[in-house]
């Protein structure tokens, strides 16, 4: 406290002048002094600005983060590259249906000979076998892909939180700096750095701190959260879902293991249901079992969270009064929180 109240008089001596106000630097024991007020708050000058040396927490907390980045950016990249794998998967099931559907159109033009009637057999039956060999690749691809989902949500969640936790801290250091800059001798160390070394006339908690908090803005600015709201009605929770280009309505279902829509919807829709679309059996809540068709939808976007290439059923005609369903397929691929007090559907993604 004596150092700090000698910092006004020492201002004085150096400029052997009546008041602190002449426009000429102060001598080295003031500067000194000014150093050592500033060190107190853990800040110094440097060159012609003012940083804070205190906050090294949060900067080995930003480089920790980077790490997790990394690890989350090869999580995700092992979940792409078996999306890709079943991309390819699925192209080749389509390629092969179309070469089944040739073969067999060439069989049936076949008349009195044997010999290439035997070869286009031995071809279908090739290319059929293939064919169920891609689709039993096919639900093995699924659910890999189901899991490494499912990492790369746990990760996206654990880096949220991470970087909740050092905007938290930062918060709590302006704060604390804000508090400290309040001080009389602090200010008039200030006055000190500006005189002798050309530093901001003013200087606050939130000019000390810009660079730190724009590169944690940058980071807050890569993860997308979103509260989508949700329309009550008879007890199911709805929201505005984009198939495509077309906008309807689906019930957020968290239990289906992926969008389900009946005959009636997904023809407004504009869905159609190829000729090989594999069959399913659906059971709906009130507990009949329907028929159903599995396609695969190529855009599906809730808000501001898009997926492609989403799986889907279409429900057959006798179900046209059950409601559509935004399952798994869909709701899988972020973190989610159904809150069904505030009616918001909660959804999580970190961009790459």
């Amino acid at each position: 406290m004596i150092l700090r109240l000698s910092l006004g008089c020492l201002l004085i001596l150096s400029l052997n002048l009546p008041d602190a106000t002449a426009q000429k630097p102060y001598g080295d024991a003031v500067v000194a002094k000014a150093d050592q007020i500033l060190k107190e708050i853990e800040l110094r000058r440097s060159g012609k600005v003012i940083q804070m040396t205190g906050n090294a927490a949060i900067t080995r907390a930003l480089s920790k983060l980077t790490k997790e980045k990394r690890e989350l950016r090869k999580l995700r990249d092992e979940w792409q590259q078996t999306v890709d794998q079943l991309n390819f998967v699925r192209n080749e099931i389509e390629r092969l249906n179309v070469q089944y559907g040739e073969l067999n159109l060439q069989l049936a033009r076949i008349v009195n000979n044997t010999a290439a009637n035997n070869q286009l057999v031995a071809l279908i039956n090739a290319t059929s076998s293939k064919m169920k060999t891609l689709a039993a690749q096919r639900e093995r691809l699924k659910e890999t892909i189901a899991k490494k989902r499912g990492d790369v949500n746990t990760a996206e969640v654990k880096y949220t939180e991470t970087v909740l936790a050092i905007r938290d801290d930062f918060s709590s250091t302006r704060e604390q700096l804000a508090a400290s800059l309040e001080d009389d001798e602090v200010q008039i160390a200030f006055q000190v750095m500006h005189r002798n070394f050309e530093t901001p006339p003013a200087i606050t908690a939130d000019l000390i701190l810009a660079s730190l908090d724009k590169r944690i803005g940058k980071i807050e600015s890569e993860i997308f959260r979103e509260a989508v709201p949700l329309q009550s009605r008879g007890g199911s929770l709805f929201a505005d879902v984009v198939v495509g280009n077309q906008k309807t309505e689906m019930v957020v279902d968290s239990g289906a293991t992926m969008i389900s829509l009946p005959m009636r919807v997904a023809g407004e829709l504009g869905i159609k249901i190829p000729a090989d679309a594999r069959e399913l059996k659906l059971v709906l809540a009130d507990g009949r079992s329907i028929p159903a068709h599995a396609v695969t939808l190529p855009r599906v976007r809730v808000g501001r969270f898009e997926v492609e290439n989403v799986d889907a059923a279409i429900l057959a005609a006798v179900a046209d009064d059950a409601e559509p369903l935004l399952g798994m397929s869909f709701l899988g691929n972020f973190k989610f929180e159904l809150d069904a007090g505030e009616k918001t559907l909660k959804l999580l993604s970190v961009e790459d």
